[in-house]
């Protein structure tokens, strides 16, 4: 850690070097949100961190998104139930945190968190170091200072944290951090963060559509969140679950058949709702509005989807309110054939999601989603660009 702290303070940054263990990362929480005023214990870092994962259980559905690092899921069991272990078991096995802690520090505290990445085994040059900012997905009580932490990664999987900040001034801004920050014009994108892996968001690309020819709705979603197809059933368990919880059956139900009426018992649209969503799990029918809704909702997104194939476009945007504002980059899709054959909309190729032209969406509904996005935008760029 030494020849860090020389490179670093030759740039004009201090480092604050905590305990050498994966812990150290919530130490530099602490640190960072009491100005380096307050002197960091096992105690602070350990309820830190217990902050944290409480935090992550009392919004599982989002993190529940997120890969787990220690069990195995498949989305079949309840969001919580799944986190929780994951968590316990990270705790236990003294795991170092992955990326979905990282977001979820910077949706609790309401900040950016800045991780600088780099390899204790490397020959290190300050400025060629890769940043990647971890964005709060609520954008309306945003902290523009960012934490700003190193992490050395080690060659047996562990890695150390270090806060990194000025010399006589602790105030900093993304522009002032020591590194490339490769998401800076994505940094409210939804891009790979739920595959949970480092090396992804460091080193995966974010362009959108051209990862594979992949027609499958479930597939393509994979793609896009994961990074891989291999998750598309756990996807369509989540989804399915997500419409079956009793507090959605009135929201769901409606789109499940067409005999489904205000006048029908609870009992009858319980009914009704599972049956559709058993035919939709074993893929004996084709995934509909209630799918998009749902989707659009667990995973914060605007859907936009052409069913017809005929620039007729539809948007999806999320039912349930669990935060202020969806991601910045939508999900296009338009369906090829009546089998339910999706690919994804793309005008310029190579690039992200977020820089797609959005199609024009028919209806009243379009104009005012259209207004909010411009709105969003264009305050997010004044106040942090």
């Amino acid at each position: 850690m030494e020849r860090f702290h020389r490179l670093f303070q030759t740039q004009g940054y201090s480092l604050t070097v905590h305990l050498k263990d994966n812990a150290s990362f919530y130490y530099c929480l602490h640190s960072a949100i009491h100005n380096f005023q307050d002197p960091v214990s096992q105690k602070n870092a350990d309820k830190m961190q217990k902050d944290l994962f409480e935090f992550e259980k009392k919004n599982s559905m989002y993190f529940h998104l997120f890969q787990p690092k220690s069990i195995i899921c498949n989305g079949e069991h309840p969001s919580i139930d799944c986190l929780q272990k994951d968590l316990e078991n990270m705790r236990k096995e003294k795991k170092p945190p992955s990326p979905r802690e990282f977001f979820a520090a910077a949706d609790l505290l309401q900040r950016y968190i800045c991780i600088i990445r780099c390899h204790d085994s490397h020959q290190v040059n300050i400025q060629r170091l890769q940043g990647y900012i971890f964005a709060p997905t609520d954008k309306n009580a945003l902290t523009p200072e960012p934490i700003c932490i190193l992490m050395i990664e080690k060659g047996n999987g562990l890695a150390e944290f270090a806060n990194v900040y000025p010399n006589g001034n602790l105030t900093m801004d993304l522009s002032s951090c020591p590194c490339i920050l490769l998401n800076e014009e994505h940094k409210h994108c939804f891009g790979l963060r739920f595959a949970n892996e480092v090396s992804l968001l460091f080193d995966g690309s974010v362009a959108y559509g051209n990862k594979s020819d992949v027609k499958d709705l479930y597939r393509r979603l994979s793609l896009e969140f994961y990074g891989t197809e291999n998750h598309h059933r756990r996807i369509l368990n989540i989804i399915c679950n997500f419409e079956l919880e009793d507090d959605n059956l009135e929201l769901f139900c409606k789109y499940a058949e067409n005999s489904v009426k205000e006048e029908s018992s609870l009992d009858e649209k319980r009914r009704l709702l599972k049956s559709h969503i058993e035919q939709i799990r074993n893929r004996m029918k084709l995934s509909g509005d209630g799918e998009f809704y749902a989707l659009s909702s667990v995973y914060n997104i605007d859907l936009i989807v052409d069913k017809t194939g005929r620039e007729e476009w539809e948007t999806f945007m999320s039912v349930v309110c669990t935060y202020a504002s969806c991601f910045d980059s939508p999900v296009i899709l338009r369906m090829q054939t009546r089998e339910g054959d999706f690919i994804p909309y793309v005008t310029t190729s190579n690039t992200c999601s977020c820089r797609q032209r959005i199609p024009e969406i028919q209806g009243h509904i379009g104009r005012i989603n259209a207004n909010v996005h411009e709105a969003v935008c264009t305050y997010d760029k004044r106040m942090f660009h």
